[in-house]
């Protein structure tokens, strides 16, 4: 990632990230003056999102949405894009982890997201999850919720390819709801710090949610047997990862007592082949360890019989949870 190159490069790079973010600031200008249809469902409908690429913890917030509306008596769906799904495939694997978390949950995947919501509706939909829907202007949402990592919410603050801003950071404006992500990391004074220039930057006195994301219990397959997060202490563990925070997942496993006796990382959204997994269960089996995935590599791994253990991440909310009206709408 750009973000991640020395000086040097990101001030070659800067004239276009500052092209990059002037064409997304005119296409966002033409979508508010009306220039271009925005068409509108006949439900509420919510994007989650973020001003970044990389990892802000958008699934497990459309998770927690999902679960929430649920729970409450609404059919929600969830309308994405489906980057990175594999050719012939319906879902991509944030697709495939939700729908095997939520069995009841209507999901489309389409370029067109229009189109898609239309047929969500046709299915009894009454409450549509825009997920990675930020920047997705053509379909009218009731609700933005940022997603932004509290440590770096606009990275090195450059846009794409000098950084990792998919738009200027003026884009917090649109949003309705900041979630503030990886929050447990900032002491007290450092959030509330963050959350004054985070609405000054929004120039209203927006809703700004600290919350983390934390190990909810672990799943061995394939017999899909839950298990205690407590199983996972003095246990050696071989590592599988193929997410854009290969870090998080490990320092996650790491504090839950765990032996890591190796790490086997891929890049974000990596396919799996069989040659890869017979040589990950292979090196957990000369370690004597326990062969542990995130939920979201597994969603990748459904058509390998390997014995693995998928540690499945929830939404917390650092103080009390924010009342369902003010998501569901």
């Amino acid at each position: 990632m750009a973000a991640d190159a020395g000086p040097p490069l990101r001030q070659a790079l800067w004239p276009l990230g500052l092209l990059y973010g002037a064409v997304a600031a005119v296409r966002n200008w033409s979508f508010d003056a009306r220039l271009r249809a925005v068409h509108r469902l006949d439900v509420p409908v919510v994007a989650v999102g973020n001003l970044t690429v990389g990892g802000t913890g958008k699934t497990p917030t459309v998770a927690w949405l999902c679960e929430l509306a649920h729970s409450l008596g609404r059919r929600p769906g969830v309308l994405a894009r489906g980057y990175g799904r594999a050719p012939g495939a319906l879902l991509n694997d944030e697709g495939t982890m939700l729908a095997r978390r939520f069995p009841w949950l209507e999901q489309e995947q389409h370029a067109d997201r229009v189109a898609a919501g239309r047929r969500l509706l046709q299915r009894g939909v009454d409450y549509v999850l825009l997920d990675d829907g930020f920047q997705h202007r053509r379909l009218h949402r009731d609700l933005d919720v940022l997603c932004l990592d509290a440590q770096r919410p606009f990275g090195n603050g450059l846009c794409l390819p000098a950084g990792d801003l998919r738009e200027f950071r003026s884009g917090l404006r649109r949003a309705g709801v900041v979630l503030l992500t990886r929050a447990a990391a900032l002491d007290d004074d450092a959030l509330a710090q963050r959350v004054h220039r985070l609405r000054e930057l929004a120039g209203q006195s927006l809703p700004v949610h600290a919350c983390d994301h934390g190990p909810r219990d672990l799943v061995r397959q394939p017999d899909a047997e839950v298990l205690p997060l407590s199983a996972l202490a003095g246990q050696r563990v071989v590592l599988l990862s193929a997410i854009a925070r290969p870090a998080s997942f490990r320092a996650t496993v790491a504090a839950l007592g765990a032996e890591i006796a190796a790490e086997i990382v891929h890049h974000d959204h990596h396919r799996f082949t069989a040659a890869e997994v017979m040589r990950a269960e292979q090196r957990a089996r000369d370690a004597g360890a326990w062969l542990v995935t995130t939920e979201k590599d597994d969603a990748r791994l459904l058509d390998f019989t390997l014995p693995r253990y998928v540690l499945r991440i929830e939404l917390r909310f650092l103080a009390a949870a924010p009342p369902p009206q003010e998501f569901l709408l």
